[in-house]
């Protein structure tokens, strides 16, 4: 200690004992400590007051002074010397007296009788040292205490034997939703979800056991309100003797994970189901669908596995927006849902498909009867952001074990099913039998083929001309596409037209069949043929296509037809599906100076009134009203109305399917304009009908 500075304060009433003490440090603290330097006190008020004023390495206190006595003495002096070691005073060798001093705080005793030099010099020595040692335990214990109250976990110690708490700090209390007070009475058991406690009580015996240095686990405690918070807990033993004794205390850090613990579920949650319906999906669908299979086996009972698909749903979508198919679709699911029974299970597996499995059947007719009652329950009409959208499905059944033992077998075979019923007309529910099979094989093969035909040029246009009723003269055309199939020969649109319509390639067949006629029309004039005006029938989807109008100027302009030798055809059905959509579409055609005709008029349920809105130049009249004119008296007073009605509302009237004399003698009779059909002309190849009106015929 030869580097150390030692400043000491003497309390000391008696002269010859201050006296005696000052010339035991004169002697040894010249040698021990480099600066030494001694202030004498006479009394406790003295002392205090020294001590306010400078700071001491070490207090010698008599414990006997004028002011003051005994063990008082000492506290007071500690109130004020806190940090400093003091070296206790008496003329008592009393040993009880002495372990109660250093009890209260005296860092050493002495007899002031038996005092020595050397022995002075070790109690200072081992005063300095045992007070640094205190404070540097205080430092950490303090350090300790602040972590494990301020620590973000949750901390705890608690009894090993009994596992009950003995120190929480204010996160575990957070955690829990106990006060420190409460949970003090508790035990780990105690808040530990029942059904987590047998594992946690396993790993906890192992630790007592010293089997494990420490273990975690992910649990839940039950919080004070009775809910349950999902923790991590990490537990560690606190052992006498180095580690190797016996248990002193169980450490424990506590982390809430209840957030993870949700993400956790939702991220399964949405592995398993569909986002949009709540549903499950395919994943999950094929999992339930492999219990059910063994149920059914172990029971010797039969089950369907059932494929849905929505007809017309994409023309919802391109009409109204995605907003409003995926309301719908959330409809259609509570629809479905309310026609099965608890035992059945329904999944959205994409789009606008449903799988379902029919579980626990006796019967395979037993199916049918579901399917019917899904099948009606679409009768009613969906309320869809303030429409009513007549939305139908087309479901097909396969049957387990009578179809098959295989589930992806099954699941195709019920999906051939259902593309059955929607070649049978939609809006109905079939069986699988073998004999579709052969058909779905077919029609998957003509799917694909149909998809390369403009890229292969198979497909081509026939026209057929529309007359004046009145002279017999052509007055325009009728654009008609064709698909000159390689292997099945030239096929009308009644063969392939339905099947783009479901496969949504019916926007690019009508896309090719627009550029095509007016590049045909041109060329048609540059070799100077006389000009015709066209007409062209457009199917919902490319009507309802943004920027579609934007895209006719675009091909009017690049082929130089005149906008007034256009005309396009939309069917009566359409126009009244979205009339506000329909309306916004044919006045900007109308505005390019395009020509706008309503096919199949009569079919449909259109409003008088909304039709006068529209920028309509032609009615065209449905063939069912046409074919029995001669003998039906109701077709021809239904007749006789339209073309009173169309030519109140300037309107032209067109009659299609005309075939025979009767028909076109009562046509002109009732006022009819114009007719189109197979007694005037059938359609004509390019080739043939540009002759036609290069003869001026």
């Amino acid at each position: 200690m030869g580097t150390a500075d030692l400043n000491i304060l003497l309390i000391e009433d008696n002269p010859a004992d201050a006296e005696l003490i000052d010339m035991m440090f004169s002697e040894i603290g010249r040698e021990q400590f480099q600066n030494y330097s001694l202030k004498k006190a006479d009394s406790l008020a003295a002392g205090i007051k020294a001590l306010g004023k400078e700071a001491f390495s070490v207090v010698l206190l008599d414990l006997g002074l004028p002011d003051s006595s005994g063990l008082e003495t000492l506290l007071r002096i500690e109130e004020n010397a806190q940090n400093i070691p003091v070296i206790a005073l008496t003329g008592l060798a009393d040993e009880e007296f002495a372990a109660r001093a250093i009890s209260m705080g005296a860092q050493d005793y002495v007899v002031k009788g038996k005092i020595t030099a050397d022995g002075l010099y070790r109690s200072v020595l081992y005063s300095l040292e045992r007070k640094k040692s205190e404070l540097l335990l205080k430092d950490s214990e303090e350090r300790f205490r602040a972590f494990f109250e301020l620590s973000g976990m949750g901390a705890i110690q608690a009894d090993p034997a009994s596992g009950r708490f003995i120190m929480v700090n204010r996160s575990f209390c957070e955690l829990t939703g106990y006060g420190s007070e409460e949970l003090l009475s508790l035990s780990f058991r105690e808040i530990t979800h029942p059904d987590d406690w047998p594992a946690d009580s396993d790993s906890y015996e192992k630790l007592l056991r010293g089997e494990l240095a420490q273990y975690d686990r992910e649990i839940r405690y039950l919080h004070k309100e009775g809910h349950a918070v999902w923790v991590h807990v990490s537990r560690t033993l606190l052992r006498r003797a180095g580690g190797r004794g016996e248990p002193l205390r169980v450490l424990g850090i506590v982390h809430d994970i209840t957030d993870r613990k949700r993400m956790e579920r939702e991220i399964i949650e949405m592995a398993h189901h569909d986002a949009l319906t709540g549903l499950p999906n395919r994943r999950l669908f094929i999992e339930l669908a492999q219990i059910e299979m063994a149920q059914a086996s172990r029971n010797h009972k039969k089950m369907a596995f059932v494929f849905l698909d929505l007809d017309r749903f994409k023309e919802v979508n391109d009409t109204f927006g995605h907003e409003a198919g995926d309301k719908l679709l959330k409809e259609v699911a509570l629809r479905i849902r309310k026609s099965l029974r608890k035992s059945d299970t329904i999944a959205r597996i994409g789009g606008d498909e449903f799988n379902i499995i029919i579980a626990d059947l006796h019967r395979a007719e037993g199916s049918a009867e579901i399917a019917r009652k899904i099948v009606d329950s679409f009768r009613v009409p969906f309320l869809i952001a303030g429409h009513e959208l007549h939305v139908t499905a087309s479901i097909g059944l396969s049957i387990y074990p009578d179809d098959d033992l295989d589930m992806e077998t099954l699941f195709r075979y019920a999906d051939i099913a259902m593309y059955h019923a929607k070649e049978t007309g939609k809006n109905n529910f079939q069986f699988y039998n073998p004999s579709i099979n052969v058909h779905s094989a077919q029609r998957i093969k003509m799917e694909s083929r149909m998809r390369q035909a403009i890229a292969k040029g198979e497909l081509m246009l026939y026209y057929q001309p529309l007359a004046d009723i009145r002279t017999g003269k052509m007055v325009c055309a009728e654009a008609l596409v064709r698909w000159r199939h390689p292997e099945m020969g030239l096929l009308e649109p009644k063969n392939f037209i339905p099947l783009a319509e479901e496969t949504g390639y019916i926007t690019a067949i009508d896309e090719w069949v627009l550029e095509a006629v007016c590049s045909q029309a041109k060329q048609w004039r540059q070799a100077g043929l006389p000009p015709v005006c066209f007409t062209v029938n457009l199917s919902s989807r490319v009507f309802q296509k943004a920027g579609f109008a934007s895209g006719i100027a675009r091909i009017l302009k690049d082929t130089g037809l005149p906008a007034g030798s256009l005309y396009l055809e939309i069917t009566e059905t359409l126009a009244m599906e979205n009339i506000q959509l329909t309306a916004s579409q044919l006045a900007q055609l109308s505005g390019l100076g395009v020509q706008i005709s309503i096919d199949d008029f009569g079919t449909g349920y259109s409003s008088l009134n909304y039709l006068k809105r529209l920028p309509i130049g032609r009615l065209k009249i449905d063939r069912s009203f046409i074919k029995d004119i001669a003998t039906d008296p109701d077709d021809r007073a239904i007749i006789n109305a339209v073309v009173a009605m169309a030519h109140n509302m300037k309107m032209k009237v067109i009659a299609e399917g005309v075939e025979t004399a009767d028909q076109l003698d009562f046509l002109r009779q009732a006022g009819c304009d114009e007719m189109q059909g197979f007694l005037y002309s059938r359609p004509l190849p390019a080739e043939i009908f540009s002759e036609l009106i290069g003869n001026g015929k």
